[in-house]
């Protein structure tokens, strides 16, 4: 008796008795799980919508002290720069004269300190102090003519006008209109005139100091 049921051949897929391994790289990703080629990956830590906030360098206590540093030098320079500009204005002096001595407004000067006055090329002068007009005498007038290099020669004791430096002095000393000052502020007048136009043309300039 024949059997017409149809017959299926199982056809055995593995070799030497070992299956094939299936890993996940050979595993198709779902169409909605697969990464986006045009989105950027966010850096850890970026801040997005729910994500931490990212964390901000905070500058060293070294770095702040160097950068202080830096702007308390650069303040210095522009200081000193403008003061040296400004000197002469904040002094008032004028054209006529290149410095006084004592300085104006100086609190520190002693009994007997020399009072000068240095003056452009081409002027002459005269001292008053406290009022006092202090008599002058030319250098060139009070110096010998035979005077010999090196030797000491007394010079009275009045202003001395030195007309190759332009230079006006005096120094009060015994025997002078003002041996010394007096503690407290004094004042001190120099009338100034163009040699070539004489006295009638002087003008004046004044300053104080202080003797403690």
């Amino acid at each position: 008796m024949c059997d017409d049921r149809p017959r299926h051949n199982v056809q055995n897929t593995s070799t030497s008795g070992e299956n094939d391994e299936v890993t996940d790289s050979d595993t198709p990703l779902p169409a909605d799980t697969e990464p986006d080629a045009g989105s950027a990956i966010e850096p850890l830590g970026a801040t997005g919508e729910g994500g931490p906030a990212r964390r901000r360098r905070r500058p060293s206590i070294e770095m702040v002290l160097i950068s202080a540093g830096l702007a308390m030098g650069l303040m210095m320079v522009i200081l000193g720069l403008m003061s040296a500009t400004t000197g002469r204005e904040a002094l008032g002096y004028p054209d006529q004269i290149i410095s006084v001595s004592p300085a104006p407004n100086d609190r520190q000067v002693l009994s007997q300190t020399e009072i000068s006055v240095d003056l452009v090329d081409g002027y002459e002068a005269e001292l008053t102090l406290d009022g006092i007009t202090i008599p002058t005498t030319r250098l060139e007038d009070a110096a010998p003519q035979d005077v010999k290099p090196g030797q000491q020669i007394e010079l009275p004791k009045t202003a001395i006008y030195d007309q190759g430096n332009s230079l006006i002095r005096f120094e009060p000393t015994e025997g002078a209109v003002v041996e010394k000052y007096n503690v407290g502020v004094h004042r001190v007048m120099v009338t100034y005139w163009k040699i070539e136009e004489g006295r009638g043309t002087a003008r004046s300039f004044s300053w104080s100091f202080e003797v403690l």
